[in-house]
């Protein structure tokens, strides 16, 4: 996937250049056209070539073919979060309107670090979190009525059941701030919540709350394992991945800063309810969440075509010693270019 990244760039940078004269909605249509096609792309690997099996729990009804403005949260826990967020996205058919709220590092990431930003993804730094900065940015989003799917990580790292110093100081902060210790999330921080409800209230209408779990990750005596990440699904080393759905109106979430992070603490115990059932030892609970399980279907019509367009490329671009010169060029200076740019840019 990553081999496909100085064509995705190149298609982008046609993309920007000839729409340059043209009025801003043209150029964001196509853009999350083409971002839409990527990540299909990824879903092709993810999915279909990989061959995991998908299950959804909780609000799954009316999701297909309905587009609309949302905030996505979930618990995070492995690489592959972000992709399970494609997945969801594309059921409702707004995987291109698809925006990450993501940490600083990943700006420098080659050429994509930089085409994140053009696609209006968030930044943040962790630990020193600028309400600012991100404000400017989702105001910008709502000023233009542009739709989105804004997708959030309110834990700001990865819950790693191995790494028991993260764990104990998560149960430290919960003890201060009088909520009960949770065995399978951290604490979420309402930063990123907060300025996106403000900002994109009226604008989106809905938060979709989405619990993941994923199966093979407990020991015979219940002890929970790392989650798998992108390299172990590539590899086909792949569990089932399990998804609880909640609906909520965007207009019953409270914006109040101490309320809200009160209804953000209540959803993540009610996630950590959830973990507690799927990893539970009983098993009539293990390995599912309460409720009836949907099979999520993504088909191959939805993803070779995306395939086949960024593979076809590729076998292009190294067909000849100057296409495959070409290529190695776009790769190393788009990579410092793009590095350059976010630098002094990646800020409002």
């Amino acid at each position: 996937m990553l081999s496909a990244a100085p064509i995705h760039i190149t298609v982008w940078t046609a993309v920007r250049l000839l729409t340059l004269p043209l009025p801003r909605r043209v150029y964001r249509a196509l853009d999350d056209s083409l971002y839409s096609t990527y990540q299909r792309y990824v879903l092709f690997f993810m999915r279909c070539y990989t061959g995991a099996e998908i299950y959804t729990y909780g609000d799954t009804d009316d999701a297909a073919d309905h587009k609309e403005n949302a905030v996505f949260i979930c618990n995070h826990q492995s690489t592959m979060d972000w992709v399970v967020a494609n997945m969801v996205a594309l059921q409702h058919n707004s995987l291109g309107h698809v925006r990450y709220v993501i940490k600083d590092g990943l700006k420098y990431f080659p050429l994509y670090g930089f085409y994140f930003k053009q696609h209006d993804c968030i930044f943040v730094r962790r630990g020193n979190f600028s309400k600012e900065s991100m404000e400017t940015q989702v105001k910008r989003i709502a000023k233009r009525k542009e739709p989105v799917w804004m997708i959030i990580f309110p834990e700001g790292t990865r819950f790693n059941p191995m790494n028991k110093e993260s764990i104990k100081m998560s149960r430290t902060l919960a003890e201060k701030k009088g909520v009960v210790p949770m065995e399978h999330v951290l604490p979420p921080k309402m930063g990123a919540m907060h300025v996106c409800l403000e900002q994109l209230r009226g604008h989106a209408t809905v938060i979709y709350d989405v619990t993941i779990a994923f199966s093979k990750t407990t020991t015979g005596s219940g002890q929970r394992t790392e989650s798998p990440g992108m390299p172990e699904f590539l590899m086909q080393a792949s569990p089932e991945i399990h998804l609880n759905v909640e609906k909520i109106k965007i207009t019953d979430v409270p914006t109040d800063g101490d309320q809200l992070q009160a209804w953000l603490d209540q959803q993540f115990q009610k996630k950590d309810r959830l973990l507690s059932h799927f990893y539970s030892l009983d098993k009539d609970k293990a390995g599912k969440f309460p409720g009836k399980k949907n099979h999520l279907q993504i088909t191959l019509a939805q993803t070779v075509p995306a395939a086949i367009f960024y593979n076809g490329c590729l076998c292009l671009m190294l067909t000849t010693p100057a296409t495959r010169s070409l290529y190695w060029k776009i790769s190393l200076f788009g990579t410092v270019l793009g590095c350059v740019w976010m630098s002094f840019r990646s800020q409002a």
